[in-house]
């Protein structure tokens, strides 16, 4: 576990760490700036946990940059929490989470190669899955350096998409699935409009506790 912060002031405006801390929406690099000062853990460390430059990584947390699905959810994983918490979504603690037809928006992830959209299905407190759906509305690429903790399964719904894995290449056609481990190198190319690819990453293993910080203050 990241370690816990220590009462600390830092310099995020008063108004944004209260609208966080008092339920409200804050943004998702809001949000992320705010569990890694609860955590105290630098800009820096964080980037390095995640496979992110620092600059990135603090452009997002000022929210003038996006970041592609893996590097969410290498960040969700870094922070104990789960991708749909950084996407916005609110926590529910019933028995069954159930996630009905047109009751989210999806959201864009914009690529050099393309923009698609991803539609968050998994509740927010589950911290060792996550499922979403990934929509592309025209042909578009994923992140050409995809990689996490875990084991990933992809369900194609509609369309087509060539997954490039490693030194390999798998067509993937509606109704075909595949499963891989999330640490080797991957990345989906839509070949079709309208293409719609379920995906779900399962992680058993519980976060690599590699981030621990003793007398460091946040930045």
């Amino acid at each position: 576990m990241l370690s816990k912060t220590p009462t600390t002031k830092h310099s995020m405006g008063t108004a944004t760490t209260q609208e966080a801390l008092s339920g409200g929406a804050p943004s998702a690099g809001v949000l992320v700036r705010l569990l890694r000062r609860r955590r105290n853990v630098t800009l820096e460390q964080l980037a390095l946990e995640v496979g992110l430059s620092k600059g990135h990584l603090s452009r997002y947390e000022r929210g003038e940059k996006v970041l592609s699905v893996p590097a969410l959810i290498r960040l969700a994983r870094a922070l104990d929490t789960s991708v749909a918490a950084l996407l916005g979504e609110t926590e529910h603690r019933g028995l069954v989470h159930v996630v009905r037809a047109g009751s989210k928006a999806a959201r864009s992830v914009k690529n050099p190669d393309g923009t698609y959209e991803v539609l968050a299905l998994g509740p927010p407190g589950s911290v060792r899955s996550s499922a979403f759906i990934a929509r592309f509305p025209s042909e578009a690429t994923t992140s050409a350096d995809a990689y996490h903790a875990g084991e990933e399964m992809l369900y194609v719904l509609s369309g087509s998409v060539e997954m490039e894995l490693q030194s390999s290449s798998v067509l993937l056609r509606r109704g075909d699935f595949a499963q891989f481990p999330g640490s080797a190198h991957h990345r989906l190319r839509a070949l079709e409009k309208g293409t719609e690819v379920l995906v779900i990453v399962v992680d058993e293993s519980g976060r690599a506790d590699s981030i621990r910080t003793k007398g460091t203050k946040a930045t």
